[in-house]
């Protein structure tokens, strides 16, 4: 009869339940990516004093401390922003070395192992903003064998499947001396095990879940620029977090220029919607007057503005200014134009019948038309071979609304006649639609090598990284 209790125990073993968090990790980390920092860090800090023989809330400090510098760093005046950032950089840095130097690894429990290596990580993060590489991957390093040793303890801990996942990826994306210096550490880079990993954790793991998803939106939106891959993480993630703004926001964003006007209607009320997605929202649903109304109050703050968002709200007002007749308007603002948003609008005023036509085409699919319905007003366009660029801006639109209802033959028709264009933003857009479409459909190994050729020539890093799956599929 003994020798059957070994048989009995190792099935216990093997559907150990994952670590979780408790009631008080709870409301941290709900509090933490609802963005309300102050009552997330001082939670941690009670519990730290509670606990202080443990990394666990230092790790949930640090990770509210660095979501809440992102935020801090946003909302610096652009002209003061990097000597800012130093600051912010050496508070979290010099307290993460602090609490690292409070915890021999060799007496922490697997759990407590995993806090520790995330605060490595964390650390890294942060000396690589600060452009200490050489820590960076020091302290990278030193994360991933911990994690590898909680893995190889418990290979259901799921969570630590989070960093080594980030280190692979981001390692591949290295070029130049951080990616020597990498190389030179031994943090050798794979894209497709890192994405893998990351997924793992996602799906897996409980203690990491605002996290993973965060840096698979980074990912996806912003490494590798794939619209419909990362709506299931932005939805997924405020669906649980609603009052994150910064993420709400940029979801929005994504929204707008997928066409999905209708999603974005339920939200744009919110009170946590900015007043530039607001504009962008109403400018390309045809409204004018609000579109104006809230262009000119976003601009109020215009130093707090995304990165291009300021440009783009002086011409959305330039714009429909111009739409509307209001020409002292029209003017004040074309006078703030830069040399990208001139050159657009001097096309528009130079060809106004075909620029007329397309924004009332544009908003005319915003409104959720069928494609029936779209493609009879297709048919009624003007000659727009004289304006290549509204021309071109007209097949893009046109191949999103086919590549929507998975008629991708006919999207990539479209698409294929942008990439002559001598606009790279248009260029890049219809590259970055082939790039989904080959890998969607089963088509011609030369035609998917030709694309990869002109995808080569183009020398994007976002678009060579996302060629590597087709690459993959069609073994070349």
């Amino acid at each position: 009869m003994k020798k059957l209790i070994p048989f009995f125990i190792l099935p216990l073993l093997l559907i150990a339940k994952p670590y979780e968090p408790n009631n008080i990790d709870r409301q941290i980390i709900n509090h933490t990516f609802n963005e309300e920092f102050d009552r997330a860090l001082q939670l941690s800090q009670d519990q730290i004093k509670l606990l202080s023989n443990s990394p666990k809330y230092y790790y949930y400090y640090i990770n509210t401390k660095i979501l809440e510098y992102y935020q801090k760093v946003a909302e610096l005046d652009p002209d003061k922003r990097d000597a800012g950032r130093k600051v912010l950089n050496k508070e979290i840095i010099n307290y993460c070395e602090t609490v690292l130097n409070k915890f021999d690894k060799a007496k922490l429990d697997t759990e407590n192992k995993f806090y520790l290596g995330s605060i490595y990580a964390y650390l890294g993060r942060i000396n690589g903003i600060d452009g200490s590489w050489w820590s960076a991957f020091r302290n990278g390093q030193k994360s991933r064998n911990i994690m590898e040793e909680v893995l190889k303890a418990d290979p259901q801990f799921y969570d630590a499947y989070l960093v080594l996942g980030m280190l692979y990826y981001y390692a591949d994306r290295l070029s130049g001396v951080t990616g020597f210096i990498a190389g030179v550490l031994g943090m050798s880079g794979d894209r497709a095990k890192g994405i893998n990993y990351l997924q793992l954790a996602y799906e897996k793991g409980k203690l990491t879940y605002g996290q993973t998803a965060l840096t698979l939106i980074e990912i996806y939106s912003s490494l590798e620029d794939n619209d419909f891959e990362v709506m299931k993480f932005y939805e997924d993630f405020l669906s649980k977090f609603p009052r994150n703004k910064r993420t709400l926001n940029s979801y929005c964003q994504r929204l707008i220029g997928l066409y999905e006007f209708n999603k974005v209607a339920s939200l744009i009320n919110s009170d946590l919607i900015e007043d530039y997605t607001r504009a962008r929202y109403y400018d390309a649903i045809g409204n004018s007057e609000l579109a104006i109304k809230f262009a000119e109050s976003s601009l109020k703050n215009e130093k707090l503005l995304w990165r291009g968002a300021s440009g783009n709200a002086k011409y959305i007002i330039t714009f429909n200014s111009w739409l509307t007749g209001n020409t002292s308007l029209q003017k004040k603002y074309e006078s703030e134009l830069d040399d990208r948003y001139k050159e657009i609008f001097e096309i528009t005023k130079k060809y106004e019948r075909e620029s007329k036509w397309f924004n009332q085409f544009s908003v005319f699919v915003a409104s959720g038309k069928s494609i029936s319905e779209i493609e009879a007003q297709a048919d009624n366009k003007p000659d727009l071979k004289r304006t290549p660029d509204i021309e071109c801006r007209f097949n893009l639109l046109m191949g999103l609304v086919y590549f929507k209802n998975n008629m991708f033959n006919k999207s990539e028709n479209f698409y294929r006649r942008c990439i002559t264009s001598k606009n790279d933003r248009d260029k890049y857009t219809a590259y970055k639609y082939l790039v989904d479409i080959y890998l969607k459909l089963n088509t011609d190994k030369p035609k998917v090598k030709r694309l990869l050729d002109e995808i080569d020539d183009f020398d994007n890093d976002r678009l060579t990284f996302r060629a590597k799956d087709l690459q993959k599929k069609y073994n070349l």
